[in-house]
């Protein structure tokens, strides 16, 4: 199997400061970080082993394939700690080297050259793990893969990445998540996702009334750290606290359009 190679911090701080002055290489379909530097001064072999190839598939339309392509992330890297998953050398080197190809692909860089700010911002956060925090590590291209088929890996159901795609099914349910303190709670986690998956009609079809329902309910599971302790709750507490949050979210929508409906009614 092959050894996993990650950029040196000095050769990743020196991409960093240089990405004003590299955009137009980020549009280039060849490898090009590797001419940077020599190999002595650019790269760092580690002791894991890739346990898969990574082989990503590229998005067609709006198919982004990124359930596809977490589960292929993770069971490649299945033998990184969490830990060493926050190490911006890792994913700066996948991104610019490994999977130049799916980056470009996913995140063209041309897209945003109208605005120079924009970009240099884009390619910061999709290129880079600007912070070590889980926003930033979300933002990251690759990165981003791989946790979020980790959070959802559970051993215990017949398919192992189960609740990856119900996580994945938007971009919104990614981020009301995993950028909220329940992100760090796996039960948690494990319920709303479960939850979610047997309500699919009114929360995961999409639209905004969808989208602001979820949001509420992540703020509402959120507030709860604040009164009990996320990480004591089973699965089953988190879905029947998520019920009667829901029942109201309902009763709250019913109520705000009664009015209306009355009005129509005495017309």
């Amino acid at each position: 199997m092959k050894k996993l190679t990650i950029f040196k911090a000095a050769f990743v701080n020196e991409l960093r400061r240089n990405i004003a002055d590299n955009l137009p290489k980020y549009t280039a379909e060849e490898l090009w970080a590797n001419e940077l530097a020599q190999a002595s001064e650019r790269d760092l072999e580690t002791r894991l082993e890739l346990q898969t190839p990574l082989d990503l598939l590229e998005p067609e339309g709006s198919d982004l394939k990124d359930r596809e392509n977490a589960i292929q992330v993770h069971k490649a890297l299945s033998q990184l700690s969490p830990l060493q998953a926050r190490d911006p050398r890792l994913w700066v080197r996948l991104a610019h080297c490994e999977l130049w190809s799916y980056m470009r692909k996913r995140w063209p860089a041309e897209r945003y050259l109208k605005d120079r700010e924009k970009a240099v911002r884009v390619i910061t956060e999709r290129y880079f793990v600007p912070q070590s925090q889980s926003r930033a590590l979300l933002r990251n291209g690759i990165a981003r893969l791989w946790w979020t088929a980790y959070v959802t890996f559970d051993p215990n159901r017949a398919n192992n990445y189960e609740l990856t795609g119900t996580l994945l099914a938007s971009l919104d349910i990614t981020q009301q998540i995993l950028e909220r303190n329940m992100g760090r709670a796996p039960s948690v986690l494990k319920g709303f996702l479960d939850f979610l998956a047997g309500h699919k009609n009114p929360l995961l079809e999409g639209g905004n009334l969808n989208r602001a329902r979820i949001r509420q309910l992540a703020i509402f599971l959120n507030l709860q750290g604040g009164v009990s302790i996320l990480d004591c709750l089973e699965p089953e507490d988190v879905i029947k606290h998520l019920e009667g949050e829901f029942a109201r979210i309902l009763e709250r929508e019913k109520r705000a359009k009664a009015p209306l409906a009355d009005a129509y009614q005495q017309a």
